[in-house]
């Protein structure tokens, strides 16, 4: 049963294939229509091998003001950004929370972006500010993890060297991408809202739901805010190029998406290689790949950073599971706390997602096969030992028993993302508080018991917004 329950949440979530519902055609045909880059007015951007240098004469360490000691703290934390196992939690500590906010000043001024795109620095702190607080207090799809994503997308660019694919402009895109990816998600995933038809469904046609909602949110905040417009700078021909990419990217992090787009991305390696030079029509393709196998990169993190983001997500279903109950639908797969298996669930999803992934990527990437694929070949034997002690614990338990991890999981998730080791200076572990649920974004849902109302804002948050991003 749990095998079964497995299956059918690769079906649902990564394919287009769900029970009872009709495959629909899928395109092979794939868009290589690129701009002309190398816009920058008076800049002649000139891809390298290697990762570029650093920018020296940053105007600035961090995007907001801090005292002395907390700069120190901050730039100790960010010791070590380019490796993968790199722990976000020790900057969320160390930042007050603001992680997302430093990591994207940080890998902006790494490739010295602000000085030659000549951004407007203040316009970008509040951007950096908006977009992290735009985040909702979820248990998984948070601040947290956008800058964990982030992180991870650095490595590729970085120590992985992808960026040798990229222009200038390509990869302050990809970055502004990764930063928003998830902006405004409220903890339910496009399953939910397509089957609850809530707001979000209704305006996005029940396509890429979720991550229509994100790009639709930044760029129309950005439209009626100058005062976070990072694109002002830019030129018409440019901008454009940038809200095209940034959509590219973030609608290829929709889950039903993946073996159709893992098809074509293995297609691509095989016929162009690693030749830098062939693979200039198609760097749509790399850039959608680096985001969406960093977005679901936890299992590939080093043992205790895998297990703690695994109990966050299995939160997080499980509250969705607990809504569709109370509503009447029907429960999604790996959502039900009652009969959903922890390390089952892992063991499936590491076979048949993350780890051909990862050896697909490493096959342009070495690195990511020396590194990446290490901790991931680690992780499955712990999470299959794991499943054969839950096995054997169920043959062993009265019949009708929870299982330890499922009551574990009503408990130990820290929303927000605070590492299991990670304590405030008094000792205490801190949780942030999670919105109230909104799956009809404000609005009120008929369901087939009944009815389901929230807050006209549908979510309320630990921090004071500079605006509220899903109104």
């Amino acid at each position: 049963e749990e095998e079964e329950e497995v299956k059918e949440w690769l079906r649902n979530d990564f394919t287009r294939l769900a029970k009872n519902v009709s495959q629909e055609r899928l395109s092979q045909k794939h868009s290589l229509r690129r701009v002309t880059l190398g816009l920058i007015a008076g800049n002649t951007f000139v891809k390298e091998a290697g990762s570029r240098t650093r920018h020296d004469d940053a105007p600035l360490l961090l995007p907001f003001e801090c005292s002395k000691e907390q700069e120190a703290r901050i730039m100790a934390a960010l010791e070590g950004v380019g490796q993968w196992g790199w722990n976000i939690f020790g900057l969320r500590e160390a930042s007050g929370e603001r992680e997302l906010q430093v990591l994207g000043w940080h890998f902006l001024q790494h490739y010295n972006l602000l000085s030659s795109l000549q951004m407007d620095l203040r316009v970008v702190q509040r951007f950096l500010a908006f977009v992290e607080k735009g985040y909702n207090d979820t248990e998984y799809h948070n601040q947290t993890h956008a800058g964990d994503v982030l992180q991870a997308v650095f490595f590729m660019l970085t120590t992985a060297k992808a960026d040798q694919y990229l222009s200038e402009l390509e990869i302050f895109s990809l970055l502004v991408s990764v930063m928003v990816h998830d902006l405004g998600h409220d903890g339910m995933n496009n399953n939910f809202h397509k089957n609850a038809v809530t707001d979000r469904a209704l305006m996005h046609n029940d396509t890429s739901i979720q991550e229509n909602h994100h790009t639709m949110t930044i760029f129309q905040s950005m439209k009626s805010r100058s005062d976070i417009n990072i694109l002002a700078p830019l030129d018409h021909q440019q901008q454009a190029e940038v809200r095209r990419i940034v959509i590219t990217v973030v609608l290829a992090t929709d889950m039903s998406k993946h073996f159709n787009f893992m098809t074509l991305f293995t297609s691509l390696i095989e016929k162009k290689g690693q030749e830098v030079s062939a693979w200039a029509d198609s760097t749509d393709v790399i850039m959608q790949a680096v985001m969406h196998i960093c977005d679901i990169s936890n299992p590939a993190r080093p043992r205790d950073l895998a297990v703690a983001w695994t109990d966050r997500c299995l939160s997080e279903f499980f509250r969705q599971g607990d809504i569709e109950k109370s509503m009447g639908l029907q429960v999604s797969p790996q959502c039900n706390r009652d009969t959903t298996s922890r390390a089952a669930s892992q063991v499936g999803f590491i076979k048949f997602i993350v780890h051909p992934s990862y050896t697909v990527l490493g096959t342009l990437l070495p690195e990511v096969t020396n590194v990446c694929l290490s901790e991931l070949d680690l992780n499955l034997e712990y999470w299959t030992e794991q499943q054969e002690a839950e096995k054997k614990a169920k043959e062993n338990s009265i019949p009708g028993t929870p299982s330890i991890s499922h009551k574990t999981l009503r408990t130990s998730s820290s929303r927000g993302g605070v590492s299991p080791s990670a304590r405030t200076p008094d000792g205490s572990q801190k949780e942030l508080k999670a919105p109230p649920v909104s799956p009809s974004d404000g609005q009120r849902v008929t369901a087939s018991n009944g009815s389901f109302s929230t807050p006209a804002n549908g979510r309320t948050s630990s921090k004071d917004s500079l605006t509220k991003v899903d109104e």
